[in-house]
Protein backbone atom coordinates (compact mmCIF):
# COMPACT_ATOMS: atom_id res chain seq x y z
CA UNK A 1 0.00 0.00 0.00
CA UNK A 2 2.40 2.69 1.05
CA UNK A 3 4.46 1.74 -2.43
CA UNK A 4 1.78 2.06 -4.58
CA UNK A 5 0.51 5.72 -3.08
CA UNK A 6 4.56 6.61 -3.60
CA UNK A 7 3.85 5.57 -7.02
CA UNK A 8 0.61 7.66 -7.63
CA UNK A 9 2.08 10.90 -5.92
CA UNK A 10 5.14 10.17 -8.41
CA UNK A 11 2.64 9.72 -11.47
CA UNK A 12 0.85 13.01 -9.79
CA UNK A 13 3.58 14.57 -9.82
CA UNK A 14 5.26 14.14 -13.48
CA UNK A 15 1.72 14.60 -14.98
CA UNK A 16 1.91 17.83 -13.20
CA UNK A 17 5.48 18.73 -14.66
CA UNK A 18 4.35 17.80 -17.96
CA UNK A 19 1.11 19.76 -17.45
CA UNK A 20 3.60 22.81 -16.47
CA UNK A 21 5.91 22.24 -19.49
CA UNK A 22 2.75 21.55 -21.68
CA UNK A 23 1.27 24.55 -20.84
CA UNK A 24 4.54 26.88 -21.16
CA UNK A 25 4.73 25.22 -24.78
CA UNK A 26 1.00 26.38 -25.45
CA UNK A 27 2.00 29.45 -24.43
CA UNK A 28 4.63 30.19 -26.58
CA UNK A 29 2.76 28.64 -29.64
CA UNK A 30 -0.01 31.20 -28.79
CA UNK A 31 2.12 33.96 -28.62
CA UNK A 32 3.89 33.22 -32.03
CA UNK A 33 0.84 33.51 -34.01
CA UNK A 34 -0.62 36.77 -31.93
CA UNK A 35 2.51 38.19 -32.98
CA UNK A 36 1.53 36.79 -36.68
CA UNK A 37 -1.78 38.33 -35.77
CA UNK A 38 -0.70 41.38 -35.80
CA UNK A 39 1.79 41.50 -38.21
CA UNK A 40 -0.69 40.44 -40.28
CA UNK A 41 -3.53 43.29 -38.77
CA UNK A 42 -1.22 46.44 -39.34
CA UNK A 43 0.93 46.08 -42.43
CA UNK A 44 -1.29 48.60 -44.38
CA UNK A 45 0.12 51.00 -42.39
CA UNK A 46 2.80 51.27 -44.02
CA UNK A 47 1.21 50.32 -47.39
CA UNK A 48 -1.20 53.37 -47.12
CA UNK A 49 0.53 55.42 -49.58
CA UNK A 50 1.41 53.08 -52.27
CA UNK A 51 -2.10 51.49 -52.20
CA UNK A 52 -3.31 54.90 -52.48
CA UNK A 53 -0.83 55.83 -55.56
CA UNK A 54 -2.03 52.22 -56.88
CA UNK A 55 -5.83 52.37 -56.47
CA UNK A 56 -6.91 56.00 -56.25
CA UNK A 57 -8.24 55.99 -53.09
CA UNK A 58 -8.25 59.45 -49.91
CA UNK A 59 -7.27 59.01 -46.26
CA UNK A 60 -11.37 58.48 -45.49
CA UNK A 61 -11.20 55.32 -47.57
CA UNK A 62 -7.98 53.88 -46.17
CA UNK A 63 -9.33 54.81 -43.11
CA UNK A 64 -12.14 52.54 -43.94
CA UNK A 65 -10.46 49.87 -45.02
CA UNK A 66 -7.76 49.11 -42.24
CA UNK A 67 -9.92 50.47 -39.75
CA UNK A 68 -14.02 50.39 -39.80
CA UNK A 69 -14.16 47.51 -42.39
CA UNK A 70 -12.08 45.12 -40.51
CA UNK A 71 -13.52 45.97 -37.09
CA UNK A 72 -17.29 45.81 -38.11
CA UNK A 73 -16.74 41.56 -39.35
CA UNK A 74 -14.13 40.95 -36.78
CA UNK A 75 -16.78 41.95 -34.35
CA UNK A 76 -19.67 40.46 -36.60
CA UNK A 77 -17.93 36.94 -36.02
CA UNK A 78 -16.37 36.98 -33.11
CA UNK A 79 -19.76 36.11 -30.70
CA UNK A 80 -20.97 33.02 -32.60
CA UNK A 81 -17.08 31.81 -32.95
CA UNK A 82 -16.86 32.20 -29.10
CA UNK A 83 -20.12 30.09 -28.38
CA UNK A 84 -18.27 27.63 -30.14
CA UNK A 85 -14.64 28.47 -27.85
CA UNK A 86 -16.47 28.14 -24.78
CA UNK A 87 -17.99 24.47 -25.40
CA UNK A 88 -15.14 22.83 -28.48
CA UNK A 89 -11.66 22.04 -29.35
CA UNK A 90 -10.26 25.14 -29.15
CA UNK A 91 -6.84 24.00 -30.59
CA UNK A 92 -9.12 23.18 -33.80
CA UNK A 93 -10.98 26.25 -33.97
CA UNK A 94 -8.13 28.26 -33.89
CA UNK A 95 -5.62 26.56 -36.07
CA UNK A 96 -8.48 27.02 -38.80
CA UNK A 97 -8.77 30.49 -38.32
CA UNK A 98 -4.82 31.46 -38.34
CA UNK A 99 -5.05 29.54 -41.94
CA UNK A 100 -7.94 31.42 -43.09
CA UNK A 101 -6.28 34.51 -42.09
CA UNK A 102 -2.54 33.82 -43.68
CA UNK A 103 -4.30 32.50 -46.87
CA UNK A 104 -6.32 36.12 -46.67
CA UNK A 105 -3.32 38.22 -46.18
CA UNK A 106 -1.24 36.85 -49.18
CA UNK A 107 -4.73 36.67 -51.17
CA UNK A 108 -4.42 40.92 -50.41
CA UNK A 109 -1.48 40.57 -52.56
CA UNK A 110 -3.54 39.64 -55.70
CA UNK A 111 -5.49 42.58 -55.23
CA UNK A 112 -5.90 44.75 -58.66
CA UNK A 113 -8.60 47.22 -57.03
CA UNK A 114 -10.14 48.96 -53.81
CA UNK A 115 -12.82 46.02 -53.30
CA UNK A 116 -10.53 43.16 -54.06
CA UNK A 117 -8.52 44.35 -51.07
CA UNK A 118 -11.57 45.11 -49.04
CA UNK A 119 -12.72 41.44 -49.60
CA UNK A 120 -9.02 39.72 -48.31
CA UNK A 121 -9.12 42.16 -45.40
CA UNK A 122 -12.66 40.87 -44.19
CA UNK A 123 -10.80 37.19 -44.59
CA UNK A 124 -8.16 38.38 -42.12
CA UNK A 125 -10.47 40.01 -39.78
CA UNK A 126 -12.83 36.72 -39.77
CA UNK A 127 -10.18 34.71 -39.14
CA UNK A 128 -8.21 36.84 -36.30
CA UNK A 129 -11.21 36.93 -34.70
CA UNK A 130 -11.05 33.17 -33.42
CA UNK A 131 -7.29 33.93 -32.03
CA UNK A 132 -7.55 36.35 -28.67
CA UNK A 133 -11.13 34.41 -27.60
CA UNK A 134 -9.40 31.10 -27.80
CA UNK A 135 -5.86 31.63 -26.85
CA UNK A 136 -7.72 33.89 -23.43
CA UNK A 137 -9.88 31.22 -22.48
CA UNK A 138 -7.25 28.23 -23.24
CA UNK A 139 -4.58 29.83 -21.16
CA UNK A 140 -7.16 30.43 -18.20
CA UNK A 141 -7.34 26.87 -18.02
CA UNK A 142 -3.77 25.77 -18.59
CA UNK A 143 -2.63 28.35 -16.03
CA UNK A 144 -3.32 28.60 -12.15
CA UNK A 145 -4.67 31.45 -10.83
CA UNK A 146 -1.36 32.37 -9.37
CA UNK A 147 0.77 32.30 -12.49
CA UNK A 148 -2.22 33.54 -14.27
CA UNK A 149 -1.81 37.43 -14.97
CA UNK A 150 2.05 36.80 -15.84
CA UNK A 151 1.21 34.12 -18.82
CA UNK A 152 -1.49 36.71 -19.88
CA UNK A 153 0.48 39.54 -19.31
CA UNK A 154 3.68 37.24 -21.65
CA UNK A 155 1.11 36.42 -24.37
CA UNK A 156 -0.76 40.42 -24.23
CA UNK A 157 2.95 41.23 -25.13
CA UNK A 158 3.15 39.56 -28.52
CA UNK A 159 0.63 41.96 -29.41
CA UNK A 160 3.00 44.80 -29.41
CA UNK A 161 6.23 42.45 -30.91
CA UNK A 162 4.01 41.77 -33.81
CA UNK A 163 3.40 45.33 -34.26
CA UNK A 164 6.61 46.09 -34.07
CA UNK A 165 8.06 43.06 -36.06
CA UNK A 166 5.23 44.02 -38.88
CA UNK A 167 6.20 47.62 -39.07
CA UNK A 168 10.19 46.26 -39.11
CA UNK A 169 9.25 43.72 -41.62
CA UNK A 170 7.21 45.48 -43.43
CA UNK A 171 9.40 48.40 -43.83
CA UNK A 172 12.19 46.52 -44.89
CA UNK A 173 10.18 43.83 -47.36
CA UNK A 174 8.73 47.04 -48.99
CA UNK A 175 11.77 48.49 -49.71
CA UNK A 176 13.69 45.12 -51.17
CA UNK A 177 10.86 45.16 -53.70
CA UNK A 178 10.96 48.33 -54.13
CA UNK A 179 14.54 48.09 -55.43
CA UNK A 180 14.01 44.46 -57.07
CA UNK A 181 10.84 43.91 -58.13
CA UNK A 182 9.09 40.49 -57.73
CA UNK A 183 7.88 38.77 -61.08
CA UNK A 184 5.42 35.99 -60.75
CA UNK A 185 4.32 33.19 -63.40
CA UNK A 186 1.03 33.88 -64.98
CA UNK A 187 0.90 36.46 -62.42
CA UNK A 188 3.78 38.68 -64.11
CA UNK A 189 5.71 41.56 -62.20
CA UNK A 190 3.81 42.77 -58.67
CA UNK A 191 4.00 46.08 -57.49
CA UNK A 192 6.11 46.32 -53.78
CA UNK A 193 3.10 46.52 -51.96
CA UNK A 194 1.32 43.54 -53.66
CA UNK A 195 4.81 41.52 -52.84
CA UNK A 196 4.79 42.33 -49.32
CA UNK A 197 1.32 41.15 -48.72
CA UNK A 198 2.07 37.93 -50.26
CA UNK A 199 5.12 37.58 -48.51
CA UNK A 200 4.28 38.51 -44.91
CA UNK A 201 0.91 36.36 -45.18
CA UNK A 202 2.21 33.28 -46.30
CA UNK A 203 5.14 32.12 -43.22
CA UNK A 204 2.42 32.22 -40.59
CA UNK A 205 0.72 28.76 -42.16
CA UNK A 206 3.45 26.98 -40.61
CA UNK A 207 1.92 27.94 -37.24
CA UNK A 208 -0.20 24.99 -38.27
CA UNK A 209 2.10 22.64 -37.28
CA UNK A 210 2.87 24.03 -34.32
CA UNK A 211 -1.00 24.47 -33.21
CA UNK A 212 -0.87 20.36 -33.25
CA UNK A 213 1.22 19.95 -30.20
CA UNK A 214 -1.08 22.41 -28.07
CA UNK A 215 -2.89 20.38 -24.99
CA UNK A 216 -6.92 21.29 -24.77
CA UNK A 217 -7.69 20.58 -21.25
CA UNK A 218 -11.10 19.54 -22.36
CA UNK A 219 -10.08 16.48 -23.95
CA UNK A 220 -8.71 14.86 -20.71
CA UNK A 221 -11.56 16.05 -18.95
CA UNK A 222 -14.46 14.46 -21.26
CA UNK A 223 -12.13 11.02 -20.80
CA UNK A 224 -11.07 10.96 -17.20
CA UNK A 225 -14.55 12.32 -15.54
CA UNK A 226 -18.17 11.58 -16.57
CA UNK A 227 -19.66 14.95 -15.55
CA UNK A 228 -17.74 16.67 -17.90
CA UNK A 229 -19.64 14.62 -20.69
CA UNK A 230 -22.43 17.00 -21.58
CA UNK A 231 -19.82 20.02 -21.15
CA UNK A 232 -20.20 20.51 -24.73
CA UNK A 233 -23.41 21.82 -24.81
CA UNK A 234 -21.83 25.20 -22.74
CA UNK A 235 -23.27 27.81 -20.99
CA UNK A 236 -26.87 29.09 -21.82
CA UNK A 237 -27.22 32.51 -23.65
CA UNK A 238 -30.16 33.02 -21.02
CA UNK A 239 -27.46 32.77 -18.39
CA UNK A 240 -24.38 34.71 -19.95
CA UNK A 241 -27.35 37.64 -20.64
CA UNK A 242 -28.50 37.37 -16.68
CA UNK A 243 -24.71 37.60 -15.17
CA UNK A 244 -23.96 40.23 -17.81
CA UNK A 245 -27.04 42.57 -17.42
CA UNK A 246 -26.46 42.09 -13.47
CA UNK A 247 -23.33 43.36 -13.68
CA UNK A 248 -23.85 45.66 -16.59
CA UNK A 249 -22.05 48.58 -14.62
CA UNK A 250 -18.67 47.18 -14.30
CA UNK A 251 -18.53 45.13 -17.75
CA UNK A 252 -19.87 47.99 -19.60
CA UNK A 253 -17.67 50.07 -17.81
CA UNK A 254 -14.14 48.20 -18.46
CA UNK A 255 -15.81 47.50 -22.07
CA UNK A 256 -16.63 50.91 -23.73
CA UNK A 257 -13.67 52.68 -21.91
CA UNK A 258 -11.31 50.12 -23.62
CA UNK A 259 -12.80 50.85 -26.55
CA UNK A 260 -12.67 54.61 -26.37
CA UNK A 261 -9.30 53.94 -24.82
CA UNK A 262 -8.18 51.67 -28.32
CA UNK A 263 -9.86 54.33 -30.08
CA UNK A 264 -6.77 56.69 -29.39
CA UNK A 265 -4.58 54.36 -29.91
CA UNK A 266 -5.84 52.63 -33.44
CA UNK A 267 -6.35 56.29 -34.43
CA UNK A 268 -2.76 57.28 -33.35
CA UNK A 269 -0.58 54.67 -34.51
CA UNK A 270 -2.18 53.86 -37.86
CA UNK A 271 -1.31 57.13 -38.62
CA UNK A 272 2.09 58.06 -37.07
CA UNK A 273 4.10 56.73 -40.00
CA UNK A 274 2.23 59.19 -42.33
CA UNK A 275 2.93 61.84 -40.13
CA UNK A 276 6.55 60.98 -40.06
CA UNK A 277 6.54 61.05 -43.95
CA UNK A 278 4.41 63.84 -44.36
CA UNK A 279 5.94 66.09 -41.87
CA UNK A 280 9.37 65.52 -41.86
CA UNK A 281 9.99 64.19 -45.41
CA UNK A 282 10.70 60.18 -44.41
CA UNK A 283 10.22 57.28 -46.65
CA UNK A 284 7.62 54.74 -45.57
CA UNK A 285 10.31 52.35 -45.09
CA UNK A 286 12.29 54.62 -42.52
CA UNK A 287 9.40 54.96 -40.85
CA UNK A 288 8.43 51.50 -40.48
CA UNK A 289 12.20 50.98 -39.37
CA UNK A 290 12.29 52.91 -36.68
CA UNK A 291 8.71 52.44 -35.44
CA UNK A 292 9.25 48.84 -35.82
CA UNK A 293 12.38 48.86 -33.82
CA UNK A 294 10.46 51.01 -30.78
CA UNK A 295 7.57 48.55 -30.63
CA UNK A 296 9.93 45.51 -30.79
CA UNK A 297 11.62 47.11 -27.33
CA UNK A 298 9.13 49.46 -25.82
CA UNK A 299 5.90 48.54 -26.41
CA UNK A 300 6.24 44.79 -24.75
CA UNK A 301 7.90 46.66 -21.82
CA UNK A 302 4.59 48.82 -21.67
CA UNK A 303 2.47 45.37 -21.48
CA UNK A 304 4.37 43.57 -19.08
CA UNK A 305 4.98 46.71 -17.12
CA UNK A 306 1.45 47.31 -16.82
CA UNK A 307 0.20 43.39 -16.13
CA UNK A 308 3.47 44.00 -13.01
CA UNK A 309 1.85 47.10 -11.75
CA UNK A 310 -1.80 45.44 -11.81
CA UNK A 311 -0.20 42.67 -9.61
CA UNK A 312 1.23 44.44 -7.65
CA UNK A 313 -1.37 46.57 -6.61
CA UNK A 314 -3.66 43.93 -6.16
CA UNK A 315 -1.36 41.95 -3.74
CA UNK A 316 -1.38 45.69 -1.58
CA UNK A 317 -4.98 45.15 -1.24
CA UNK A 318 -6.48 46.74 -4.11
CA UNK A 319 -8.71 44.19 -6.03
CA UNK A 320 -8.91 46.66 -8.68
CA UNK A 321 -5.58 47.17 -9.64
CA UNK A 322 -5.57 46.57 -13.37
CA UNK A 323 -8.61 48.92 -14.03
CA UNK A 324 -6.35 51.61 -11.61
CA UNK A 325 -3.45 50.33 -14.27
CA UNK A 326 -6.15 51.55 -17.45
CA UNK A 327 -7.52 54.55 -15.75
CA UNK A 328 -3.79 56.06 -14.96
CA UNK A 329 -2.45 55.10 -19.08
CA UNK A 330 -6.06 57.03 -19.94
CA UNK A 331 -4.60 60.25 -18.48
CA UNK A 332 -0.80 59.51 -19.62
CA UNK A 333 -1.81 58.84 -23.66
CA UNK A 334 -2.83 62.05 -24.32
CA UNK A 335 0.15 64.20 -22.59
CA UNK A 336 2.85 62.32 -24.17
CA UNK A 337 1.27 62.09 -27.31
CA UNK A 338 1.20 66.01 -27.62
CA UNK A 339 4.81 65.97 -27.25
CA UNK A 340 5.33 63.55 -30.28
CA UNK A 341 2.38 65.40 -32.66
CA UNK A 342 3.85 69.11 -31.87
CA UNK A 343 7.19 68.59 -31.78
CA UNK A 344 9.19 71.18 -33.98
CA UNK A 345 11.40 68.13 -35.45
CA UNK A 346 11.50 64.12 -35.92
CA UNK A 347 14.60 63.91 -33.52
CA UNK A 348 12.52 65.92 -30.89
CA UNK A 349 9.59 63.80 -31.11
CA UNK A 350 11.41 60.15 -31.78
CA UNK A 351 11.39 60.22 -27.61
CA UNK A 352 8.57 60.87 -26.92
CA UNK A 353 7.38 58.43 -29.08
CA UNK A 354 9.25 55.57 -27.54
CA UNK A 355 7.46 56.55 -24.43
CA UNK A 356 3.92 56.35 -26.27
CA UNK A 357 4.78 52.88 -28.09
CA UNK A 358 4.73 51.65 -24.10
CA UNK A 359 1.48 53.15 -23.58
CA UNK A 360 -0.12 52.20 -26.55
CA UNK A 361 0.02 48.86 -25.49
CA UNK A 362 -0.56 48.46 -21.54
CA UNK A 363 -3.85 46.97 -21.98
CA UNK A 364 -2.44 44.32 -24.47
CA UNK A 365 -2.20 42.49 -21.10
CA UNK A 366 -4.18 44.33 -18.72
CA UNK A 367 -7.53 44.40 -20.69
CA UNK A 368 -8.13 40.41 -21.14
CA UNK A 369 -6.96 40.33 -17.05
CA UNK A 370 -9.78 42.31 -16.17
CA UNK A 371 -12.22 40.37 -18.41
CA UNK A 372 -10.62 37.12 -16.99
CA UNK A 373 -11.92 38.71 -13.11
CA UNK A 374 -14.60 39.93 -13.85
CA UNK A 375 -16.55 37.25 -15.94
CA UNK A 376 -17.14 33.17 -14.65
CA UNK A 377 -15.07 30.36 -16.71
CA UNK A 378 -16.94 28.78 -18.68
CA UNK A 379 -18.24 32.31 -20.51
CA UNK A 380 -14.95 33.60 -21.08
CA UNK A 381 -14.71 33.03 -24.64
CA UNK A 382 -17.81 34.83 -25.00
CA UNK A 383 -16.76 37.83 -22.58
CA UNK A 384 -13.54 38.05 -24.37
CA UNK A 385 -14.88 38.14 -27.86
CA UNK A 386 -17.67 40.98 -26.44
CA UNK A 387 -14.39 42.88 -25.25
CA UNK A 388 -12.54 42.47 -28.58
CA UNK A 389 -15.53 43.40 -30.56
CA UNK A 390 -16.45 46.31 -28.94
CA UNK A 391 -12.28 47.32 -29.27
CA UNK A 392 -12.59 46.79 -32.57
CA UNK A 393 -15.78 48.63 -33.45
CA UNK A 394 -14.54 51.97 -31.47
CA UNK A 395 -10.74 51.50 -31.39
CA UNK A 396 -9.96 49.98 -35.10
CA UNK A 397 -13.26 50.74 -36.30
CA UNK A 398 -13.63 54.21 -35.39
CA UNK A 399 -10.58 55.92 -34.21
CA UNK A 400 -8.61 55.44 -37.94
CA UNK A 401 -11.50 56.46 -39.71
CA UNK A 402 -11.48 59.81 -37.56
CA UNK A 403 -8.06 60.90 -38.58
CA UNK A 404 -8.88 60.29 -41.27
CA UNK A 405 -12.15 62.20 -41.84
CA UNK A 406 -10.98 65.10 -39.93
CA UNK A 407 -7.85 65.56 -42.49
CA UNK A 408 -9.58 65.58 -45.41
CA UNK A 409 -13.16 67.24 -44.57
CA UNK A 410 -12.29 69.36 -41.45
CA UNK A 411 -8.96 70.21 -42.24
CA UNK A 412 -8.49 69.48 -46.23
CA UNK A 413 -5.23 69.56 -45.89
CA UNK A 414 -2.29 66.13 -45.83
CA UNK A 415 0.04 68.07 -43.64
CA UNK A 416 -2.47 68.56 -40.67
CA UNK A 417 -3.11 65.18 -39.91
CA UNK A 418 -0.97 65.68 -36.68
CA UNK A 419 -4.15 67.84 -35.22
CA UNK A 420 -6.17 65.36 -36.68
CA UNK A 421 -4.80 62.63 -34.43
CA UNK A 422 -4.28 65.11 -31.17
CA UNK A 423 -8.21 65.60 -31.42
CA UNK A 424 -9.08 61.75 -31.65
CA UNK A 425 -6.26 61.21 -28.91
CA UNK A 426 -7.47 63.59 -26.33
CA UNK A 427 -11.37 62.99 -27.27
CA UNK A 428 -11.20 59.32 -27.21
CA UNK A 429 -9.03 59.04 -23.83
CA UNK A 430 -11.09 62.18 -21.84
CA UNK A 431 -14.55 59.25 -22.51
CA UNK A 432 -12.41 56.50 -21.11
CA UNK A 433 -10.99 57.87 -17.85
CA UNK A 434 -14.49 59.15 -17.07
CA UNK A 435 -15.80 55.25 -18.08
CA UNK A 436 -12.99 53.55 -16.31
CA UNK A 437 -13.54 56.13 -12.84
CA UNK A 438 -17.01 54.80 -13.01
CA UNK A 439 -16.41 51.17 -12.89
CA UNK A 440 -14.20 51.31 -10.13
CA UNK A 441 -17.12 51.59 -7.23
CA UNK A 442 -18.65 47.98 -8.26
CA UNK A 443 -15.48 45.88 -9.51
CA UNK A 444 -14.76 44.01 -6.48
CA UNK A 445 -18.39 42.89 -6.38
CA UNK A 446 -18.24 41.61 -9.73
CA UNK A 447 -14.71 39.99 -8.96
CA UNK A 448 -16.33 37.98 -5.89
CA UNK A 449 -19.43 36.98 -8.10
CA UNK A 450 -17.39 35.87 -10.99
CA UNK A 451 -15.23 33.42 -8.79
CA UNK A 452 -18.27 31.91 -7.25
CA UNK A 453 -20.30 31.43 -10.18
CA UNK A 454 -21.93 28.47 -10.45
CA UNK A 455 -25.36 27.23 -12.92
CA UNK A 456 -26.82 27.01 -9.41
CA UNK A 457 -26.46 30.48 -8.54
CA UNK A 458 -27.45 31.49 -12.35
CA UNK A 459 -30.84 30.46 -11.45
CA UNK A 460 -30.80 32.37 -8.57
CA UNK A 461 -29.29 35.44 -10.31
CA UNK A 462 -32.12 35.30 -12.99
CA UNK A 463 -34.77 34.88 -9.81
CA UNK A 464 -33.76 37.91 -8.97
CA UNK A 465 -33.57 39.81 -12.35
CA UNK A 466 -37.13 38.48 -12.63
CA UNK A 467 -38.02 40.18 -9.42
CA UNK A 468 -36.41 43.13 -10.33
Amino acid sequence: MPNSTVLQSTALEEQMLTSSRRANYALMVLLLAYVFSIMDRQILTLLVGPIQQALGVNDAWMGMLHGFTFAAFYSLVGLPIARLIDRGNRRLIMAIGIGLWCMATAAGGLATDFWHLMVSRIGVAAGEAVLLPGAVSLISDLFAPSKRDRALGVFGAGGPVGAGIGLFATGLVLGFFTAHPLTLPYLGTLAPWQATLMSIGLPGLLLLLLMMGVPEPRERRKKVSAPFQNSGKGVPLTEVAAYLKLNRRTIGSVVLASGCYYAAVYGSSAWVPSYLVRQFGWTYAEAGTVMGLMMCICAPLGVLGASWYGGFLRQRGKPDGNLRVAFIASLALPLLASFVLLAPSSTAALPFLALTAGIWTCLFGVGPAMMVEITPAPMRGQAIALFTGVLNLLGAGIGPVMVGVITDYLFGDPLAIRYSILIVTLGACSLAALLYRSGFSGYQRTVQQANTWSPISAHNTRATLAAD
